[in-house]
């Protein structure tokens, strides 16, 4: 099952949005704005869940997914005033009920479950992804000139399993440190107001490589120059930066980059990250391909 709570209200089934606000009001007394905002949550989980849609529960660093089999119902004997869920509906739940961890989803889920309602929507065909094809991950490598293609389009609209904020930063640890040996994690609290490095290495001759990762998807925009600033802020000068993001920078963003020889700052884009990875693919293990969204293809074991 999926519930909430809310037992004082009693049964909502047949009710409609007005009705299930009515009867909100009457029980717990909110303010209009939370009143309203209440309403809307039970609405979505009485009216709009449906036998065959998909469901996924939040718990932490996982989620588990699943298949509603069937719809509301109240069960008040299994709730108290203080705690329980007497609002249901069934759900089959996937993966023999195994939880998929939060890190390993691709960024448009990871972003999407940062909501804090109790019910909320996330985008339909991102979740059927996860439930129909568990193990997504683009096979390599191979010889279809699409397979990179393919890679770079998803790795843009944030639809790369695995490839999220926080995981982005790993994947390009993981590339970046075949071309700037000790390159590692910098903790962001060692960082002043304003400025972000996420990676660095000192290389011979006393050269410094700073680092920041971006993980922007299509729909958010290109990248712009407020990550420019933030990285040339953390940079001392004779220092080199670099920026990874896995979309574009745009041409304002561009140009900043460009405008500082004494704090020079190059821009990897999503084609070019992808680029990196497929010249590389011999010198990953498989464990590094996992982390970039990528498998070997079993034909090539």
């Amino acid at each position: 099952m999926a519930a909430i709570g809310w037992l004082r209200a009693g049964d909502f089934t047949g009710c409609d949005r007005g009705e299930i606000q009515a009867k909100l009001k009457a029980a717990y007394h909110y303010e209009p704005r939370q009143l309203a905002q209440t309403a809307g949550i039970v609405d979505r989980f009485v009216n709009q869940i449906k036998p065959g849609h998909a469901v996924a529960v939040p718990d932490g660093d996982k989620v588990y997914f699943g298949i509603v089999s069937s719809g509301y119902s109240f069960k008040p004997d299994l709730a108290t005033e203080e705690a329980g869920y007497p609002h249901w509906v069934g759900v089959e739940y996937q993966f023999g009920g195994q939880p998929v961890l939060r890190s390993e989803l691709p960024a448009i889920l990871f972003d999407a479950l940062k909501g804090r309602q109790t019910v909320f929507s996330l985008p339909a065909d991102a979740v059927w992804e996860v439930i129909e094809h568990p193990d997504s991950y683009v096979s390599v490598p191979t010889d279809d000139p699409n397979v990179k293609a393919d890679y770079i389009k998803s790795l843009s609209a944030g639809s790369v399993p695995g490839i999220n904020s926080p995981r982005f930063e790993e994947a390009v640890l993981k590339v970046l440190s075949l071309y700037f040996p000790g390159l590692s994690r910098l903790p962001t609290t060692n960082a002043p107001a304003g400025a972000d490095t996420d990676l660095r290495t000192s290389l011979p001759a006393g050269i410094v490589i700073r680092v920041q990762v971006k993980c922007y998807r299509d729909d958010r925009g290109e990248m712009r120059e407020n990550a420019v600033r933030q990285l040339r802020d953390s940079m001392d000068v004779g220092e080199h930066g670099i920026i990874v993001t896995t979309n574009r920078a745009g041409d304002a963003a561009q140009r900043l980059a460009a405008s500082d020889s004494v704090k020079p700052i190059g821009i990897i884009d999503g084609l070019e990250f992808a680029q990196l990875v497929f010249d590389n693919l011999d010198r990953l293990d498989d464990e590094d391909l996992w982390t970039l969204g990528l498998r070997r293809a079993l034909a090539a074991r």
